[in-house]
């Protein structure tokens, strides 16, 4: 049963945002090989809060978001969790490093990174005849993308693999390349709108609204090219990724959010759908490969091999963010859906961390989902990730 829904006093607690508090695990230093883009966060204005009677949050879910958030002590980080069937928000908690918590959540003020691959691939499956068996071959593009990467590699250190572990493995040049061989600027630009960007995002019936993400693409092959790969031209907010997440996990249909129950109905829009069933299930099965043997596999997997969420298939995709010259903060992203094939919850994940730190958006985002799932019907399989012998330690460790 879901936890009694907080009553008044909603955005309150939202724009106090949540405080630096206990200690967490011994802080790190390590990087992301793949999911990383050079990022200069930009500021964004603020928007008015409503005042409902009814919230449709889950109490214990967003004290689970709270302490979550305290013990990784970010600089700046989010957590948001839908109810992909209803849209209603069930975790909605940030802590701000300037301006407020609302604005954390539902701003675009940080690149999209790694994230934006989401788009190009269905922008590929949407306009181009690919399938996941075809075979792409690279070489390099870890860090960056140049005109080498936009033809098939070939010689020594050529790599090959099949595009349906590409998302997953978030393989940067995979998808430079099959930008610029199968898509056109309008292709990216017009799927990227159909999904949100560029656009506000509705909360309430439109009482609040939000912003899911903006997005410039450019004309040049190598820029287009690399806003394809996901390294300039996009950002995105965590309530944008987790209603990103929501559009595959319903199979391309909209549905508007709400964080009131007695927001306007009906709460399913009356547009058409995103994208189709046949690229939303697509899209899944590429999204599992993060959790499987992907970028979030070590923040899935326990030291002695087992999962965290044993029976319980997640979809998600990471991104991290590396700082230009002259800054110190390392910025990680995770979005995602389980049980990926019959979603229950969708959760997004953003923190701005220093140069030392305690935890990564994907091992938040794993941590969430323990607790929700130990707490709907899996208490048997899923332990709960604040009294499982040694979690600390174990939400130590190196993810990606």
């Amino acid at each position: 049963m879901r936890a009694r829904r907080q009553q008044l006093g909603l955005i309150a607690l939202i724009l106090t945002g949540v405080a630096a508090a206990s200690a967490g695990p011994a802080p790190r230093t390590d990087a992301a090989p793949n999911d990383v883009a050079i990022t200069k966060p930009a500021s964004a204005p603020s928007l008015p809060a409503a005042s409902r009677a009814e919230s449709t949050l889950d109490a214990s879910l967003e004290r689970t978001a709270e302490r979550l958030l305290r013990g990784a002590k970010p600089v700046e980080g989010a957590i948001v969790a839908l109810d992909p069937k209803t849209g209603n928000v069930l975790a909605f908690r940030a802590i701000a490093s300037g301006g407020t918590s609302f604005d954390v959540l539902t701003q675009a003020r940080l690149p999209a990174a790694s994230l934006f691959k989401v788009v190009t691939t269905t922008a590929l499956f949407e306009s181009t005849p690919i399938s996941l068996q075809d075979r792409v071959c690279i070489n390099g593009g870890v860090h960056g993308i140049e005109r080498r990467h936009l033809e098939p590699a070939r010689g020594p250190g050529t790599e090959c693999g099949r595009f349906a572990w590409a998302l997953g493995h978030s393989k940067n040049a995979v998808f430079a390349q099959l930008a610029t061989r199968m898509l056109v600027r309008d292709d990216l630009l017009k799927t990227a709108e159909r999904l949100g960007f560029n656009d506000k995002l509705p909360l309430d019936g439109g009482a609040q609204e939000a912003e899911l993400g903006k997005l410039t693409v450019p004309y040049n092959d190598l820029d287009f090219a690399r806003a394809a790969a996901g390294f300039q031209g996009s950002s995105l907010s965590p309530l944008g990724g987790a209603y990103l997440m929501t559009l595959i996990a319903r199979g391309g249909a909209p549905v508007g959010l709400r964080l009131h129950e007695g927001s306007e109905e009906p709460n399913v829009t009356s547009s058409s759908p995103a994208f189709s069933a046949r690229t939303a299930r697509l899209l899944t099965r590429m999204l599992e490969v993060t959790v499987e043997t992907g970028t979030s596999r070590g923040a899935f997997t326990a030291p002695d091999g087992k999962r965290y969420l044993p029976n319980i298939r997640v979809a998600g995709k990471t991104g991290t963010l590396r700082p230009g010259q002259g800054e110190d903060t390392m910025t990680s992203w995770f979005v995602g859906f389980a049980p990926s094939r019959n979603p229950e919850i969708v959760v997004s994940v953003m923190l701005v961390n220093g140069h030392t730190y305690r935890r990564k958006a994907n091992e938040l985002a794993r941590d969430l989902l323990r607790a929700y799932f130990h707490a709907h019907g899996h208490a048997q399989t899923v332990t709960d990730p604040f009294e499982a012998p040694g979690s600390d330690a174990l939400a130590a460790r190196v993810s990606e």
